[in-house]
C-alpha cells in the first residue's frame, strides 16, 4: 500500500536488527520500493532518548574545536564539540558535552535549531546548540584523552581558512556552522 501523501516512499516491510551497543541500534530492513522491488536498506538509530548535539562554543572572536581521530576515516579530524543525547534536553547534553571535550565548565546556551546530519544512514535529528563562553578562555582539557586528542580555540578568520583549503572537513560541524551564520550567530 502506498502513502498518498508519499507517493515515492520506501516501505519497509521487516524490521531487521543486526547489531546493537549501548550507543545505536543498526538496522539492515527490508524494503520495498515504490515500483513494488523489494530490497535493503541500511538504518542507524540512536539509543538514547533526545537529540544528539553538535556544539558551536564561541569566546569572543574564537571558536573552539576539538580533534578526534575518527575510526571510520582512519584519521584524526578537527571539529566542534558534539556527542549522543545524554538527557532529553539537548541543552543539558550540549552542556555535558562541552564540559567533557573542551574542558569548560559552564556556558550560556542557546539552541538554533536540528538538523539531520545523514539523513541517508542515520534516523535522527542533532540539535545545534551554540556556546557563548565566558572570560577567560578556557584551558580545560578534555576529560578522555582516548577520545579528544587536542583542543583549539581558533581565530574566526583562520576557521574560513581551515574550511575553504579542507583542514577542516567535518560535516556535522560544517552543517553546524552553516545553521549558525543564518541564525547570525557568526560573521
Amino acid at each position: 500500500m502506498t502513502d498518498p501523501e508519499h507517493p515515492d516512499a520506501i516501505r519497509r516491510t521487516r524490521e531487521v536488527l543486526a547489531y546493537r551497543n549501548r550507543f545505536v541500534d543498526v538496522y539492515d530492513d527490508e524494503v520495498a520500493f515504490p515500483s513494488g522491488s523489494a530490497g535493503r536498506y541500511l538504518r542507524i538509530r540512536h539509543r538514547a532518548e533526545g537529540l544528539g548535539v553538535v556544539v558551536l562554543p564561541v569566546h569572543g572572536e574564537l571558536v573552539g574545536l576539538v580533534r578526534t581521530y575518527r575510526y571510520p576515516l582512519g584519521r584524526p579530524q578537527w571539529g566542534l564539540p558534539r556527542g549522543f543525547a545524554q538527557d532529553a534536553d539537548p541543552l543539558v547534553t550540549a552542556r555535558a558535552e562541552l564540559h567533557e571535550e573542551l574542558g569548560v565548565p559552564d556556558a550560556e546556551f542557546h539552541l538554533l535549531g536540528t538538523m539531520t546530519p545523514d539523513s541517508g544512514l542515520l534516523a535522527g535529528a542533532v540539535a545545534v546548540v551554540h556556546a557563548t563562553v565566558p572570560a577567560p578562555v578556557p584551558t580545560g582539557a578534555p576529560r578522555d584523552p582516548d577520545e579528544v586528542v587536542e583542543t583549539r580555540w581558533l581565530p574566526l578568520p583562520d576557521l574560513h581558512h581551515w574550511i575553504t583549503t579542507g583542514r577542516l572537513d567535518d560535516g556535522m560541524t560544517l552543517a553546524a556552522l552553516t545553521v549558525a551564520r543564518a541564525h547570525g550567530r557568526l560573521p
